[in-house]
């Protein structure tokens, strides 16, 4: 469990240098190429060589991992943005789901009762996570952040409620979690300690961090041709952190799959980000949740631990 514990403080790490880097006006998308270009370079120097020998099956997925990955990520600090981080981080998190049933349907892993209750529980807590609160009368973002202090205020400004484009973008950012969690899944199935030609963790995000940071890159620099606007030397600073925390959330993750079996780790992952991330924007930001959006917290707390047991 050591290891779990470590992918979700890193985890959590990750969404609030998200959400300080907001408050800042950094380039998103530059941001997340300076974060894949850290992680990529750390996973050179742990073991860079390892990835010259990788199968072409494990470097393929590695490939469309690292794609799924910038996507992903592009889309969490878009919902941090719209939505506030205790909610992005739960529509991310709550999409444990996905990697479920993907297990189920391809690996043959069938849910018990007591975790099909969860997978049902899980999708309506959802549902009211997603749904955004609205205060009247006073100028908030769509899910009413309130900052903590008079700067922040200043620094965070309000922005137009827009219920319809949170959701979309909650769900999408639910999809794309998911997918993420399946990537991994079939990593260690195919590739990990126990099969016929394992593969080391760091070779196998060496290729999902290089794929994620050419990706972004690219965006940067036809951005850049485009606007003629380029990202300043904050951002190197930022994503190196990020790169970091990004690398160790993965790294930790896929050695904590080596010792608990995914429907437990995916789901006890998953629901300590959820609640993790609820309380770091309540009691840091401010951030104040609607009653449906605190009972989808509560549903979503009692449906991971449904899909552990």
């Amino acid at each position: 469990m050591v290891f779990l514990c470590l992918a979700v403080a890193c985890s959590l790490g990750i969404a609030t240098l998200f959400k300080l880097a907001e408050h800042r006006d950094l380039d998103r998308t530059a941001l997340l190429a300076a974060n894949y270009a850290a992680a990529a370079a750390l996973a050179v120097g742990l073991d860079g060589a390892a990835a010259a020998a990788m199968p072409t099956g494990a470097a393929v997925l590695g490939a469309v991992e690292g794609v799924l990955y910038i996507g992903g990520f592009w889309l969490f600090a878009r919902a941090i943005r719209e939505a506030g981080i205790g909610l992005a981080a739960s529509a991310m998190r709550l999409s444990v789901v996905v990697p479920v049933v993907a297990a189920w349907a391809v690996w043959g892993e069938a849910p018990t009762l007591v975790q099909g209750a969860g997978l049902a529980l899980a999708g309506l807590a959802f549902v009211l996570v997603a749904r955004p609160s609205s205060v009247p009368d006073a100028p908030q973002s769509v899910v009413g952040v309130v900052p903590a202090a008079s700067s922040a205020a200043a620094l965070d400004a309000p922005m137009p409620s827009r219920p319809a484009g949170a959701a979309v973008l909650l769900g999408t950012l639910f999809v794309v979690g998911g997918l993420v969690d399946v990537g991994m899944k079939a990593f260690q199935t195919g590739y990990g300690e126990a099969s016929a030609v394992p593969v080391p963790p760091s070779a196998f995000l060496l290729v999902v961090f290089g794929v994620a940071f050419v990706v972004g890159a690219i965006a940067v620099v036809t951005t850049g041709f485009r606007t003629g606007r380029w990202p300043g030397p904050a951002v190197a600073g930022w994503g190196a952190g990020l790169g970091v925390l990004n690398y160790a959330s993965a790294d930790f993750l896929l050695r904590a799959l080596d010792i608990v079996p995914a429907p437990v780790a995916f789901p006890l992952n998953n629901v300590s980000i959820v609640l993790g991330a609820a309380l770091l924007g309540s009691l840091v930001w401010g951030e104040r949740l609607s009653r449906a959006n605190a009972a989808g917290l509560g549903l979503a707390a009692v449906a991971v631990a449904l899909l552990a047991g």
